[in-house]
């Protein structure tokens, strides 16, 4: 081959591998930053700084981690599964003796002029250490117990070190995502049956186990009028800020409950709510939408996936994201308690963008080898 055929194959492999990304995926993840700059920026009193100014550097970085994954060897994601789970255990246990307290939690390792929340990426950790394991271990029958015993440990040894911190939020979602990855991995109905009993089962012992301010999330659920003006104060003020929007929302920085700080943790937990206040029922709509066709984007790749590996993965990936979607979205309207999940990128905070960043560029680079470009 001389070099001119060379340099064209080369062109044409750029050119197979730029049509074989998704495009509307990329886009859709920048509406959701720029949605975000938009709301923190309502939020902030219309200052660029802390928060829009850290929230576009965050996100420049996620994009960098976001190309490097695209352009790294599809066989090295597989390879370091098992490392990249220790890893990330070992974060968790280093957090017990050196992290950062704040508000009663250790969740976060500074790192001088960054920090970072390992249990963000604890849920990544996992669905590729559960999905390299179930890919290498075909030979057990899936009605065996066996099979399911070593996945288990490995969604508990991070739970209860994330439920240590305290961050049950977090935990919940770690363990619901890990547990159906074992659902789909192909277990025996049985299995599952005896596990939702065993479940059900340790409710009790769990409820004893919670902290108070927890305990009371619970309680202001199942009956918000409760404690208005203490743990119910949040969803009262989300919902009054939700349903004062209308149809078209009250304008942009025209919204009383997020101008006139009523709603607390307002750039992360309760950043839809100011958007709907604002942006009302139809930007609401659009926003819900745009979740829900990433979502469907990645459990369509889960179906089309050459292998068990693959298809978990981004199975896994998909779930976890959904999760941080759904929670919150009906966490803030009222229907789940608050668990502190933010709205994926649109949200300030770095650890969980950067984590939803990686794993759609995981779900891509699967897509694109898929595809052979």
């Amino acid at each position: 081959m001389n070099l001119l055929q060379l340099k064209l194959s080369n062109k044409n492999n750029s050119l197979q591998f730029i049509k074989s990304i998704n495009w509307d995926v990329i886009c859709i993840l920048f509406i959701f930053f720029f949605t975000g700059c938009t709301v923190l920026y309502s939020a902030s009193g219309g200052e660029l700084s802390p928060l829009v100014k850290n929230h576009i550097l965050k996100f420049i970085f996620s994009l960098i981690v976001f190309i490097a994954i695209l352009f790294i060897n599809y066989n090295f994601i597989k390879k370091i599964s098992l490392v990249f789970y220790i890893t990330i255990v070992a974060l968790l246990i280093f957090l017990i003796f050196f992290g950062v307290e704040s508000a009663g939690s250790k969740r976060w390792i500074s790192l001088s002029f960054f920090s970072i929340q390992p249990s963000e990426f604890a849920k990544i950790a996992l669905v590729l250490a559960i999905s390299k394991y179930y890919s290498e271990m075909t030979y057990l029958k899936n009605n065996s117990f066996i099979k399911s015993i070593f996945p288990i440990v490995l969604i508990l040894v991070p739970f209860f070190l994330i439920v240590n911190q305290p961050d049950l939020g977090t935990s919940l979602l770690l363990l619901a995502n890990g547990l159906s990855i074992i659902i789909v991995s192909g277990i025996s109905i049985w299995l599952i049956i005896v596990g939702l009993i065993i479940f059900i089962s340790l409710i009790p012992i769990t409820w004893n186990l919670l902290y108070n301010y927890q305990q009371d999330r619970i309680l202001t659920f199942l009956n918000p009028e409760s404690d208005p003006l203490g743990s119910g104060y949040h969803i009262a003020q989300s919902k009054i800020a939700i349903g004062s929007g209308g149809f078209l929302g009250k304008g942009y920085m025209q919204g009383s409950q997020s101008q006139l700080e009523f709603i607390p943790e307002i750039h992360t937990d309760f950043v839809f709510s100011i958007f709907s206040e604002e942006f009302g029922f139809l930007g609401s709509v659009i926003i819900i939408l745009l979740h829900l066709y990433l979502f469907f984007y990645g459990l369509k790749s889960s179906f089309y996936a050459n292998n068990e590996f693959d298809k978990l993965v981004l199975f896994g990936l998909t779930i976890n994201y959904f999760l941080y979607f759904i929670i919150n979205i009906s966490m803030v309207i009222g229907l789940v308690p608050v668990v502190g999940v933010p709205l994926p990128i649109i949200s300030y905070g770095g650890s969980s963008m950067l984590a939803i960043i990686i794993s759609f560029a995981i779900i891509q680079k699967i897509n694109i080898n898929r595809k052979d470009y």
